[in-house]
């Protein structure tokens, strides 16, 4: 048996003698060999039909932004892999919740009590944590760098104490944030007659309550969301009069519902032009017919810009010297990882790393940013996501040749995901 080492720390804590039970579990030494037997087609939902799909390494849960429970999961995954239960390579899918490891708890649970149904698959603890970086020399802005840690020991008091303290310190900035909100914006939100409410923003985005992932992106899009759908609807007599008449449900009629339906147009630059457009159509088709909503006021848009100021202001930034402890800084986080027991780092989806916020060319970027991953994650800084399935755009496309070849340089490994946050292994 492969890493017994580490199955016998997990079973340690799970108060079983019998490492049969977490044969499923992939240690640092399995994992290894995994990655070296996979490839595009591992990782693509589009090999399905071939049998070739075997891998997800990026998966949501509950416990973070996810639809799916764990079990839930767990029994997606198990499907494939009794389709596959013939071929050479067994279906292997990654936990790895936002800034939480309680979805890996709930697994080793659910193992404990029924490890025989999971026999076919191999199961990767891991997590991903969201790391910003505002300290290297050639920064315009700052960078969300989220950093993927597998196969990691769920148990472990330091890793535990890292994850908690940050995720209490991001809660409290965000009441923090949303309580100066409130005090700025007074007016306008009583003129909009609006509550402002973290449990509220957490319709759009659940991981605000729990201090995970970030503050300002979150409240941004809550703010405008819920003001402008305030103005365009709530406030709005004929137009709430009319779909009165037309008996459409009131739970279709929230903030959060435009979002829900369109969520693949919306970016965060232009998140309150989206929203009113988004809300035309979403509003068009509640009525089966072509509504067209006015230009957004002057002293809305006024009030807009205001929320966008002060929500910024809850991120880490360069140029301001806003020391902001709940969030985790890249190469801090890198080095405390290094010294984890078991554990190995890779950077997710390095492609969408925003590269307008650098100001040198994203070939000597990405050099940089593998050299400093290895220089500060040590022999931990193992593998990068290479087959990732939201890739779509032709930046992101241009950007993997780069990233491809520094990270040949570095040695680093290639994984997979999909990101999934839906219902299924086999989506996002």
């Amino acid at each position: 048996m492969l890493d017994i080492e580490y199955k016998k720390a997990l079973a340690e804590h799970l108060n079983i003698d019998d490492l049969n039970m977490l044969s499923s579990i992939v240690g640092e030494d399995e994992f290894k060999i995994i990655l070296s037997n996979l490839n595009n087609n591992s990782y693509s939902p589009d090999a399905i039909k071939t049998n070739s799909f075997c891998a997800n390494l990026h998966c949501h849960t509950v416990f973070s932004d996810g639809n799916s429970n764990a079990g839930e999961i767990l029994d997606n995954a198990l499907e494939f892999a009794q389709k596959r239960n013939n071929y050479k390579l067994p279906f292997i899918i990654g936990i790895t919740d936002h800034d939480t490891i309680d979805g890996c708890i709930k697994i080793l649970n659910i193992l404990k009590t029924n490890y025989e149904k999971y026999k076919l698959l191999k199961i990767v603890l891991g997590i991903e944590i969201s790391t910003t970086e505002k300290s290297l020399e050639y920064l315009n802005n700052t960078l969300d760098i989220h950093t993927l840690f597998y196969c990691i020991n769920p148990f472990d008091r330091k890793l535990i104490n890292f994850i908690n303290k940050k995720a209490n310190l991001k809660y409290e900035l965000a009441q923090k944030t949303l309580k100066n909100l409130k005090s700025v914006l007074y007016k306008d939100l009583k003129k909009l007659n609006i509550k402002l409410s973290l449990q509220e923003a957490a319709k759009i985005h659940p991981m605000i309550l729990k201090g995970q992932d970030e503050i300002s992106h979150p409240l941004k899009k809550y703010l405008f969301a819920k003001m402008l759908f305030s103005y365009y609807v709530e406030n709005n007599k004929n137009l709430i009069t009319r779909l009165k008449r037309k008996n459409i449900e009131t739970s279709l009629l929230s903030y959060e519902q435009p979002v829900k339906a369109y969520k693949k147009l919306f970016n965060n630059e232009r998140y309150f032009f989206i929203y009113k457009n988004v809300l035309e159509k979403y509003i068009s088709n509640l009525f089966q017919e072509s509504i067209s909503l006015p230009e957004i006021p002057n002293w809305l848009y006024l009030a807009l810009l205001k929320a966008k100021s002060i929500c910024e202001q809850s991120h880490p930034h360069p140029c301001i010297e806003n020391k902001l402890d709940a969030f985790s800084p890249f190469l801090e986080t890198l080095e405390f990882l290094s010294q984890q027991q078991y554990g190995l780092i890779s950077i997710a989806h390095p492609a969408r790393i925003n590269t307008k916020n650098i100001n040198i060319p994203a070939e000597i970027f990405f050099n940089d940013l593998f050299l400093n991953f290895t220089k500060y994650g040590k022999e931990k800084a193992y593998a990068y996501e290479k087959y990732y399935q939201s890739y779509t755009s032709d930046k992101s496309k241009l950007l993997c040749s780069d990233i491809d070849a520094a990270a040949a340089k570095y040695h680093l490994h290639p994984t997979g995901g999909i990101d999934s946050h839906g219902n299924n292994v086999y989506t996002r």
